[in-house]
C-alpha cells in the first residue's frame, strides 16, 4: 500500500503539482497560497520552509489539513520519501520553535539506525536541528537552575543525534539542499 504524499518539497514535483492545481486564496501576508485538486477537491497551501533567510525560502505544497507535530513525527517515521523527511524535519523546527520535538525525533533516526536506515536518521538529525546544542526554551523569568537544566536536555539529544549518525557509516550529508533537487 502507497501512503499519499502530505508534503511534496522536490522542486520539479513541486512545480508539476501547483501547474495542475487551481490557485484559491492568498494570505494577507503573502507567504501562503492555498490551491484546489481539481479532479480531486483535495485542497494544498503552498508555503515556504526557511521563509526566514533571504530569498523568502524554499517552496513546499502541504495536503491540507496543515500537518501538527506528530503528523509531522510520523511522515519522518514512515515516509517513502527522502524529500518529505527532509521537509517534515524542517517543519518541525518552525513549527515548534522551543524543541518539543527534538526528543521524539532523535528517537526516530535512532530506530531508523537500528533498522539500517542511515539516510533517515541523517536527514532527520540534519533538517531537525537534532544535532545542536542551543538551548531553544525561553529563559527570561525563570532561574538559572532551571536554564542551565533545559540546556543539558538539549546537550543530551545533540550528543544521542551524533551518537546515531556516527555509530554506523552515514552515506548521507547531514543537511545538503541539493535533496530537494533530486527526482
Amino acid at each position: 500500500m502507497t501512503i499519499p504524499m502530505k508534503l511534496v518539497a522536490q522542486r520539479e514535483a513541486v512545480a508539476r503539482l501547483q501547474a495542475a492545481l487551481v490557485a484559491s486564496a492568498d494570505s494577507t501576508d503573502g507567504w501562503t497560497k492555498t490551491f484546489i485538486d481539481p479532479v480531486t477537491g483535495e485542497r494544498w497551501c503552498r508555503t515556504y520552509l526557511g521563509s526566514e533567510y533571504h530569498g523568502g525560502g524554499m517552496p513546499i505544497l502541504v495536503r491540507e489539513p496543515m500537518p501538527g507535530v506528530d503528523d509531522l513525527l510520523e511522515i519522518a517515521a514512515h515516509s517513502v520519501d527522502e524529500t518529505e523527511i527532509a521537509a517534515s524535519a524542517w517543519l518541525l523546527t518552525d513549527l515548534d520553535r522551543e524543541g518539543g520535538f527534538k526528543e521524539r525525533l532523535v528517537a526516530i533516526a535512532e530506530q531508523a539506525v537500528s533498522r539500517g536506515d542511515q539516510i533517515r536518521a541523517a536527514l532527520l538529525v540534519g533538517w531537525g536541528g537534532l544535532d545542536s546544542e542551543m538551548n531553544l526554551r525561553p529563559a527570561l523569568g525563570r532561574v538559572a537552575a532551571e536554564v542551565t537544566r533545559d540546556h543539558e536536555h538539549f546537550k543530551a539529544i545533540a550528543a544521542r543525534a551524533r551518537h546515531a549518525i556516527h555509530s554506523r557509516t552515514v552515506r548521507a550529508p547531514l543537511r545538503d539542499p541539493s535533496i530537494f533537487e533530486s527526482i
